[in-house]
């Protein structure tokens, strides 16, 4: 009997529809196993220096010395199973940690092998990247990056190579899940940690798309870790946080934050505030990272949203399109996926937004997932969101309103609350706003709140937008102050002609025509289809239209086509 544990090639093989088969002939099926068994899959594991650990029935365990001759045995298997009537394989090989007992064999390496092998396509192989790096060149070239996939009770994505075709992904999208370790207090008397630990997990759950994992669950699997130290000297701390990728402990954000302890319970909320706003930031600039790194068709429903949202986030229409029909794949591989129908709504009041489709139908078209989503989860704060963003557009204020006050009831960090409002009161009519907010307070305040909330949303170009055009209102008489802002919005990534068209109306009231020239140019190149008529189709029912229609109407006289 010998239990010590060893790095050993592993490879699972199992029959397809080898149950199926079996009640529709006993006899045949035996016949067939035994046959594939004596000459194909035995003699060929054999052939390549392979030994049987265990026969399962339908399938081997098989452990090697060398991923080369794992390799290449399968293939031979698989290349001899082609013909016609003779059963399909899966086949999974891994290299990794195994311990031999008797006449069985455990550990990782075995549990992953059997996870690619149920992954595998019929008739092909999926390899883990720790096999695919030892092959030999001839080798390589037969396999097929699939992608890193999360295995069932593998705490790790495994990186997988593919014969014979890439598998599918999964169906359905999991949470993204943390893990927020004990934070380690040195140097103080008391215990202030865990009550920061506690508002921090507290404000992330307040965002839906996030498993939080305690300190108490340690043992379970999560794909992000964060760490801490708290150190303290009197009424001083230094708090210095880590966030990390699990399966490689790759740090993705670190920072230091150094505060003055007054009142215990405010500094706790302040920092688990601080700390979630963060921490979801690098979660979401990850997560599209890593679905940029993949084809779309190897994408699940969440990771297909995270890539059309960050092609959204570009600002060119031109990816509208693409980032359309990425998902509509996603909806329809899951249709209750709440992130898939988020960005289906985000995707049509983005195309709303660039005056290259008919506005009214975008937006009316774009109100239906919002819909969905509250109907699958009350509970989502995106729903609300776009809800607020498509209705504020679309002049319908109050019931924009009412979204971004259910926005703030389910999530009071969330940015998608005051970003809302601001989208409604700058598209209100003139008659409401002449009523409630005839001098843009609120428009101002909101969208100084969003760019408070959002500090690192990758659609900061539309938010200074916002509170551009709200200053604009509000200091009438003196426009510098909006002109400011809407500068840094036409020079921040992913701006649209928005900016543009104001700037070019300002310096139009301001008597600069040559500066206003170059600003209608610069929209132009953005939108080379702009023309007043363009501009009508978004802003003519809006409080903006009679404020600035003297200078719009002058548009033509400075390149606008009419």
């Amino acid at each position: 009997m010998s239990s010590s544990e060893q790095k050993t090639v592993i490879l699972a093989a199992d029959i397809v529809g080898y149950s199926r088969m079996m009640e529709v002939d006993h006899g045949a099926t035996l016949e067939a196993l035994r046959n594939v068994r004596d000459t194909i899959v035995e003699p060929c594991i054999a052939a390549g220096g392979g030994t049987i650990i265990k026969r399962l029935g339908d399938g081997w365990l098989a452990a090697f010395d060398g991923c080369s001759d794992a390799c290449a045995s399968a293939i031979k298997i698989q290349d001899l199973l082609a013909d016609d009537g003779a059963p399909e394989l899966r086949i999974g090989i891994h290299e990794g940690p195994a311990s031999f007992v008797d006449e069985d064999v455990f550990g990782t390496g075995v549990n992953i092998a059997s996870r690619l092998e149920a992954l595998a396509k019929p008739g092909g192989i999926a390899i883990s990247d720790a096999v695919f790096v030892n092959l030999s060149i001839d080798l390589r070239v037969s396999f097929e990056n699939a992608g890193a996939r999360v295995l069932k009770n593998i705490a790790e994505p495994v990186k997988v190579w593919a014969f014979g075709g890439i598998p599918p992904t999964a169906m359905t999208s999991e949470p993204i899940s943390i893990l927020l370790e004990n934070f380690v207090e040195e140097a103080s008397p008391d215990t202030l940690s865990p009550e920061i630990v506690e508002a921090t997990a507290i404000e992330l759950e307040k965002y839906r798309w996030l498993h939080v994992l305690r300190p108490d669950n340690e043992g379970a699997p999560s794909k992000y870790i964060l760490n801490a130290t708290l150190r303290r000297s009197g009424d001083r701390i230094r708090l210095t946080v880590h966030l990390s990728a699990r399966h490689d402990r790759r740090r993705l954000w670190s920072e230091r934050f150094d505060r003055i302890v007054i009142d215990e319970f405010e500094l706790t909320d302040e920092l688990g505030l601080a700390l979630a706003l963060r921490i979801c930031a690098e979660i979401d600039a990850h997560e599209k990272v890593q679905a940029q790194m993949r084809p779309p068709e190897q994408l699940n429903a969440g990771e297909l949203s995270a890539r059309a949202n960050d092609l959204m986030s570009s600002g060119q229409s031109d990816g509208f399109d693409e980032a359309d029909a990425m998902l509509t794949r996603a909806v329809a591989l899951e249709p209750r996926n709440t992130s898939a129908q988020i960005q289906k709504s985000f995707v049509g009041y983005r195309k709303a937004m660039s005056g290259a489709w008919p506005v009214q139908a975008t937006l009316a078209a774009a109100i239906q997932p919002a819909i969905d989503v509250v109907r699958i989860d009350p509970k989502m704060p995106g729903g609300y969101v776009m809800l607020a963003s498509v209705n504020g557009m679309m002049g319908k204020t109050e019931a924009a309103l009412e979204a971004a006050a259910q926005v703030e009831r389910l999530n009071p960090n969330a940015w998608g609350a005051p970003h809302g409002r601001s989208i409604a009161y700058t598209f209100a009519a003139p008659d409401w706003a002449r009523t409630h907010d005839p001098e843009a307070l609120h428009a101002v305040s909101n969208a100084e709140r969003t760019l408070e909330l959002a500090q690192s949303s990758k659609f900061r170009s539309g938010h200074l937008f916002f509170l551009g055009i709200a200053q604009l209102l509000h200091d009438a008489p003196d426009l510098q102050p909006g002109i400011s802002i809407l500068e840094r919005s036409a020079g921040a990534a992913g701006s649209n002609w928005w900016p543009s068209l104001f700037l070019a109306l300002a310096e139009l009231r301001r008597g600069n025509r040559q500066v206003a020239q170059q600003h209608m140019a610069a929209a132009h190149i953005l939108f080379p289809a702009l023309s007043l008529s363009a501009i009508a189709d978004i802003f003519d029912r809006s409080r903006l239209w009679p404020v600035w229609q003297v200078e719009l109407e002058q548009l033509p006289e400075i390149g606008l086509f009419t």
